[in-house]
């Protein structure tokens, strides 16, 4: 056994035919098939059987199965490691949710990006249910996230800010001249929410629910360009985040009665490698202060998309 047969099983798991796994792992049908054969051969087993609608695993591949992605995560895990020994590491990978990018990421891309030219940014926005799963599955380096209690111990963090979420609204709607708002006065009020999975979101239904009251909800998405155009045009309320809004001519923010504020934090695997690209946007975001540092002018721009 070989860690390139383990790969080829692996695929072969995943994408259920030989043919699909061969042309993902870029090799021919019969190399596939010959590898899969020599792993029965060598440990006495039949690992899939051929169904109608793919390969199927066996009690005996499914085993294999278990074992060998505790295997190949650590060999990738170990070269991620040290091809990051050797510098060849220059990339990372970075969860953020739409609102808080929207803030953050033109200082990020600036003040970052010109102390370490060298680090390739990948970022991936969603929502923080979906962020954390990835950065748990080692998908992601690092996510910014939201949230109002301690994180869970398996992971580090810096915390970055504190942030308040608004009730927004036309400069038109019947609510726009008002002080701030109780949840209760809400009840038949259209929303428009991000969707499930997001924190805000859990937050915003979590205060509904308290307070007796069963939110009107129009539409859920998860792009904030979609939200601020449907809240534009009167079609519908919602909640974002004050420093969004307060520089946007056509919206209102209105406080809410009591009010949400919510920690942004830099969260990373507590007992994972820190690659160099970690380390230093770790330093960078300590010594930083990129909420502050918004620019109001690319705030209005973002929210007029």
């Amino acid at each position: 056994m070989n860690l390139n047969q383990l790969k080829y099983f692996s695929a072969v798991c995943t994408y259920r035919t030989i043919s699909a796994a061969a042309a993902y792992l870029h090799i021919s049908q019969p190399s596939l098939s010959s590898a899969i054969k020599e792993l029965e051969k060598e440990f006495g087993v039949v690992l899939f059987r051929r169904h109608h609608r793919g390969m199927v695993l066996t009690p005996e591949g499914e085993t294999l199965l278990r074992m060998s992605r505790d295997v190949l995560s650590l060999t990738e895990h170990m070269e991620k490691v040290m091809k990051d020994m050797g510098q060849e590491r220059k990339i990372l990978r970075l969860g953020v949710p739409p609102m808080i990018g929207s803030l953050i990421l033109p200082h990020i891309y600036h003040g970052f990006h010109s102390a370490h030219p060298d680090v390739e940014l990948e970022i991936t926005e969603g929502g923080r249910e979906e962020l954390q799963k990835r950065l748990s599955d080692d998908f992601l380096d690092m996510i910014f996230i939201p949230h109002n209690r301690v994180l869970e111990p398996k992971f580090s963090s810096i915390n970055v800010s504190k942030l308040e979420i608004v009730f927004c609204v036309a400069k038109t709607h019947p609510m726009a001249n008002r002080k701030s708002v109780s949840v209760k006065e809400l009840a038949d009020i259209p929303l428009v929410l991000f969707k499930n999975g997001f924190y805000q979101t859990e937050e915003i239904k979590h205060l509904f629910s308290v307070s007796g009251v069963k939110p009107n909800i129009l539409l859920q998405t998860e792009q904030l360009s979609t939200i601020q155009t449907i809240i534009s045009n009167n079609v519908a309320a919602g909640f974002l985040f004050r420093q969004l809004i307060d520089k946007v001519p056509d919206l209102v923010s209105l406080p809410t009665t009591p009010a949400i504020y919510v920690d942004v934090s830099l969260v990373w695997k507590k007992d994972t490698y820190l690659f160099s690209s970690m380390k230093k946007f770790k330093d960078y975001i300590k010594t930083s202060t990129p909420f502050e540092s918004c620019n109001n002018n690319f705030v209005q721009e973002i929210m007029n998309i």
